[in-house]
């Protein structure tokens, strides 16, 4: 039987490096990075949105992030991504249908996952790194599965694997307010962080971020591409879990996630970190399925320290 070594990551956050003062200097540091735009390209006859945070260095392969259900342009965290972007360029999209991307949101990861191999190649990358969140990380299972050439290393937030049936059997409650026709700060507390003080606080912390940030506004995920993903989810959910094909993906996988996550249960992070020959686990204290905007910063270092890695 094989050993597996589990690397939990335990820390002690306060709140005083996110103070006011701390938010205006990064927003200044924003600021230096780059023009506030979002740019389009076109891809097999639709335009596909996007935005690149540069490091200009050119050492490191780009970094492209996969989101969430119902989550744009505006939905990741500032300070997550001018940290992750410290040591490469770091590229945010809406993939086919979702928000301000042109064409029909697909109702199935395999097809999501083909649709973001056709806009990582028209970009004129060969090879990338890629972090998928949530349902964006079961895109980026698929992208292992279906176009492994192109992925250098993986990292996998706040996610399940292929036929993890926790993952539709959620609260009433959680699933009113995901399917909510509005997404206010309360609905992001309560799906994305832990019911504690200190979680809740730096979940408000997060969403004063989201909103300051400066570039124009992106559109809001529309009712079909919204339905479109959640029948995804669900058959993802349905679906059969295949050992053997997880056991043939032997490039560096890390599986993140919050201590106690109620949207991808946090075991199925557990479950994934088995599957992958060559896979770490990192899980968050005092934190849940947002937990790399409840700690952006500690987050997103581990991971470029992941990416950054030789073995």
């Amino acid at each position: 039987m094989k050993k597996f070594k589990i690397q939990v990551i335990i820390a002690v956050f306060t709140l005083s490096i996110f103070s006011q003062s701390g938010l205006l200097a990064q927003t200044k540091n924003l600021s230096g990075m780059e023009t506030f735009e979002t740019k389009k390209i076109e891809v097999q006859g639709e335009i596909f949105t996007y935005r690149q945070y540069y490091n200009n260095k050119g050492k490191n392969p780009p970094l492209i992030l996969f989101n969430h259900t119902r989550g744009n342009l505006d939905s990741w965290d500032p300070l997550f991504l001018n940290t992750l972007s410290t040591d490469r360029d770091v590229i945010v999209f809406n993939n086919k249908g979702v928000a301000s991307s042109g064409g029909i949101t697909p109702d199935n990861f395999k097809q999501m996952a083909d649709d973001a191999y056709s806009f990582i190649s028209a970009l004129g990358f060969e090879k990338v790194d890629i972090l998928g969140f949530s349902i964006g990380g079961c895109v980026a299972q698929e992208m292992l599965m279906e176009h492994p050439e192109i992925v250098r290393k993986a990292i996998l937030a706040g996610t399940a694997p292929k036929g993890a049936r926790s993952i539709n059997e959620r609260n009433p409650k959680i699933i009113e307010v995901v399917t909510a026709p509005i997404l206010d700060e309360n609905s992001f507390l309560l799906l994305f962080f832990s019911p504690t003080k200190n979680s809740q606080q730096l979940g408000k912390l997060f969403w004063k971020r989201k909103q300051s940030n400066p570039y124009p506004k992106d559109r809001d995920v529309n009712k079909e591409s919204a339905k479109a993903q959640a029948i995804a989810r669900a058959n993802w959910g349905k679906d059969f879990l295949e050992e053997d094909t997880y056991a043939q993906i032997s490039i560096p996988v890390l599986v993140a996630n919050g201590k106690d996550d109620i949207m991808m249960p946090t075991e199925n992070s557990v479950h994934l970190f088995k599957l992958f020959p060559n896979a770490q686990l990192n899980l968050y204290p005092d934190s849940g399925h947002g937990f790399l905007f409840q700690y952006p910063e500690q987050v997103a270092t581990d991971f470029n320290h992941f990416l950054n890695a030789k073995n």
